[in-house]
């Protein structure tokens, strides 16, 4: 009954908590400022970066007119939050450091994109905006105010910065067979390891035959219970936020791991520029000592210590003990750094900004005294000084300066014929540049008519940018393209007309077709008294004549004799040219036959040549002769 009793109570108890935090949650929508809460200072400043109006990114420089700073619940150290920084404080403390300022106008948090907290601002003294406990989600702060700098007043501007909160470490469980077991518990059974997490990321985990943690993406783990999995696993589970859960250890044999020590000054987690060693111990009087460097493999060193001297390479160097049954150490390192920091400065493309980066993970630098994150964009002008240090005690100092950063804010565009200007102002300090922007000339473009059958091309050449044009000549007439057709059809005795058109512009003019003359053909035909006569009668139009044949030949002999007397000096001239080719050729021909010794050949060939010579010039000789011949036959 007694038992039965506590039980009863036991439960009562836990309802009323559970009302209690009910109510809590109902009346608890949004945090409230505590100022009244903590009077600590905050310690790390954050580096937002003003907007104006909100959304937009402005140059305005606030750094001399106030800073804003967060701190947790415990001490954090000092130092900067760049955007987007991930925290997993249990509570946040968020004051405004005032220098120069007109007044607060409000201050917000929003977090997952909807408004969290709000609260109006008066006065413009340093105060705390926020002070209280954030659950995990992602932030951003808007700090609203008004200044005056550089004789410009800004009614609102906007000071933002984002952040997350992540304070909760994945849940895990581990089970043997369906059942939970605890740190260091010894079992023979498949360990399942489970985790889970709203931002889970990954399980990662550490047996005896491996070197480093595996990983795997899914929610839970299964080490089957193998001769070859004999020894210890090591199990953690993360979060996309960096929070992971504690290392779980499971022995079956010996639960006493070895030891690690390092001699000099050297720290384990630390950097030295000296020579080094590092021992193993373990209860058992006998461990192994493992190494690597950087990513490369682990190798044994032939015994419980090793000693890494300054004359090896620098980086990091990671060492492991194992005892005799597979139980092994955490892993540590200590960076070698002996070689001289060197880094290089980096000039932006689109401004007058730089940055400084280095090749070692290793090494810090200070910028003008200050930390400073490789990469981060340098842009104050005046000059600078950067001090890059290995952290074994060596450091490297880099002076440069930074100049005007100039931006256009008018600009006259040059003509064809006049230069133009462009002025350029530093954007940070107003320094003011001119420079000539010199006129290009004319770009002319052509407007063309095109020639025509009698008139040539015309061009007319205009500038595209100022008007100005000019003309020219180009292509001759084409000239006209005829076509004929024929107006009036001649006859036997009347001329016809054919009418000329020029295809491409019409112009036409006439031209006479001569008469087709008579075609006669011989229609009758009588002899009398020795004289044949013929009637000839024209088959197109009718007319007709009448011819007696005998006087018509003695006409007709007459006729070609006078032609041929007329013409005989040229025929003569033909003859003599016609032979005197002849001559070259049979010359040619006969020679080429003597080479050949071909004398019978020649002599052929030479006496048709002659031959040849003579009959032409009987011919036109006897050819009055023959005329007259035919002639008297016929009459």
């Amino acid at each position: 009954m007694r038992v039965k009793t506590k039980s009863f109570w036991t439960i009562v108890a836990f309802a009323v908590v559970m009302a209690l935090l009910a109510l809590l949650f109902v009346f608890t929508d949004k945090p409230k400022p505590a100022s009244a809460k903590t009077t600590r200072s905050a310690q790390c400043t954050v580096q937002g970066r003003v907007e104006y109006p909100l959304g937009s990114y402005s140059t305005v420089n606030v750094k001399n007119n106030f800073t804003i700073e967060m701190a947790a619940s415990v001490p954090v150290g000092a130092g900067t939050l760049e955007q987007h920084a991930k925290l997993d404080w249990s509570s946040v403390t968020i004051k405004v450091n005032v220098k120069s300022l007109d007044a607060h106008k409000y201050f917000a948090l929003y977090k997952d994109g909807e408004e969290y907290y709000m609260q109006s601002l008066s006065g413009k003294s340093s105060m705390i905006l926020f002070d209280d406990e954030l659950p995990d989600g992602d932030y951003k702060m808007v700090y609203a105010f008004g200044m005056t700098q550089g004789g410009y007043t800004y009614p609102t501007m906007y000071y933002v910065f984002h952040f997350s909160m992540d304070t909760t470490a994945p849940e895990y469980t581990v089970t043997t067979n369906g059942e939970p077991i605890s740190y260091y518990s010894y079992t023979n059974k498949p360990i399942l390891y489970s985790a889970s997490d709203p931002n889970f990321e990954a399980i990662y985990y550490k047996g005896p035959k491996l070197t480093t943690y595996g990983m795997t993406l899914n929610k839970y783990y299964l080490v089957e219970a193998t001769p070859n999995n004999t020894g210890w696993w090591e199990f953690y589970a993360t979060d996309s936020y960096g929070n992971k859960t504690t290392t779980y250890f499971k022995v079956y044999l010996d639960c006493t791991l070895p030891t690690l020590s390092c001699s000099s000054e050297a720290a384990f987690g630390g950097t030295t520029g000296n020579d080094f060693t590092v021992t193993a111990t373990d209860d058992s009087g006998q461990a192994k000592l493992y190494v690597k460097y950087e990513s490369e493999e682990w190798f044994y060193a032939d015994g419980d210590s090793y000693t890494i001297p300054m004359t090896e390479r620098n980086g990091r160097y990671y060492f492991y003990a194992e005892d005799r049954v597979g139980n092994r150490t955490q892993t540590s390192w200590i960076v070698l750094s002996t070689e001289d920091p060197a880094g290089r400065l980096v000039k932006s493309d689109s401004d007058n900004s730089v940055s400084f980066v280095w090749n070692n993970e290793y090494w810090t630098a200070k910028l003008d005294g200050a930390n400073y994150t490789e990469g981060r964009i340098i842009s104050t002008e005046g000059q600078h000084v950067i001090e890059l240090s290995n952290n074994a005690s060596k450091k490297k100092t880099y002076t440069f300066r930074i100049d005007h950063c100039y931006q256009v804010v008018s600009q006259t565009e040059p003509t064809c014929s006049a230069d133009g200007k462009r002025v350029s102002e530093c954007s940070q300090c107003g320094d003011v540049y001119e420079e000539v922007l010199y006129s290009t000339g004319h770009i002319y473009g052509v407007n063309t008519t095109p020639s025509s059958c009698t008139e040539k091309e015309h061009l007319i050449y205009t500038c595209s940018r100022c008007g100005d044009r000019y003309e020219a000549e180009g292509n001759y007439p084409s000239g006209h393209t005829y076509t004929n057709e024929v107006v009036i059809e001649p006859t036997c005795t009347e001329d016809g007309l054919r009418r000329s058109t020029c295809e491409n512009c019409g112009y036409s003019f006439d031209t006479k077709i001569e008469a087709n003359g008579h075609d006669y053909n011989i229609t009758d035909s009588t002899s009398k008294d020795g004289i044949t006569t013929r009637t000839y009668t024209c088959s197109e139009c009718g007319d007709s004549y009448k011819q007696e044949l005998g006087d018509q030949y003695e006409e007709v002999s007459n006729y070609v004799e006078y032609l041929f007397k007329q013409y005989e000096p040229y025929m003569w001239w033909v003859l003599l040219a016609s032979a005197g080719v002849w001559s070259i050729v049979i010359g040619v021909m006969i020679a080429i036959a003597n080479k050949n010794e071909d004398k019978e050949k020649a002599r052929k060939m030479l006496k048709n040549y002659v031959i040849g010579l003579v009959v032409i010039a009987v011919i036109l000789v006897a050819c009055p002769f023959l005329i007259r011949g035919i002639a008297a036959l016929v009459t």
